[in-house]
């Protein structure tokens, strides 16, 4: 279960692997947006190879942050993790659990990405019909002498019109769906307020 989740944050990393297209496409469908968002993340990437490893990966929270988490749909996922709890909870507690998330989420990508090996993404390109608010874009991580994982992107159009990640699925297990069981059940066991504090504490 660990190694398929690491393989599924790889494949959210792993953008780069896509020659990119127009700038002007990549917020217009699912697909131009994973083939084109992390051509830049990964050059920026390249330049800390020099730094030692604390150093590298303070920095690669920095692009985290400014290059992949703006196309992560963090207020949908935050409610999506809150599940049954999503009614109980006060604005201001709202607040701090999505910025909770955030951090978490880019902590976990930035460790995910100092793990990198340059595995093979391939992309399949969907069928999308234009008044469509979710998509999903199936991909491959391909890696020598193992098996093929099978990963699928699920997207959601923001009310921009703007495409945006909020999961990956991979052999039927939901990224999503597994952290919100987790999450759930913490909520009910010590409150939001103590588990916004434990997700800041993990980033």
């Amino acid at each position: 279960m660990k190694k398929l989740m690491q393989l599924m944050l790889v494949a959210l990393l792993a953008f780069s692997s896509l020659q990119s297209i127009a700038a002007t496409d990549t917020q217009s469908n699912p697909y131009g947006l994973i083939k084109s968002v992390g051509d830049q993340l990964f050059v920026d990437i390249g330049k800390l190879n020099t730094l030692e490893e604390a150093h590298k990966k303070v920095e690669l929270k920095k692009l985290v942050r400014e290059q992949l988490m703006p196309h992560i749909d963090i207020k949908y996922v935050s409610f999506k993790l809150l599940g049954k709890h999503v009614r109980e909870i006060k604005r201001e507690q709202a607040v701090t659990f999505i910025d909770a998330v955030e951090q978490y989420l880019a902590n976990t990508y930035a460790n995910a990405l100092m793990s990198y090996k340059g595995q093979q993404v391939n992309f399949i390109e969907p069928v999308v019909s234009a008044d469509s608010k979710f998509a999903s874009v199936k991909s491959e991580i391909v890696e020598p002498n193992a098996p093929t994982i099978d990963i699928v992107f699920k997207f959601r159009k923001n009310k921009a019109g703007e495409w945006q990640v909020y999961d990956l699925v991979a052999e039927s297990i939901s990224l999503l769906s597994a952290k919100q069981k987790e999450i759930t059940s913490r909520i009910s066991e010590v409150g939001i307020d103590q588990v916004s504090k434990e997700l800041v504490a993990k980033s």
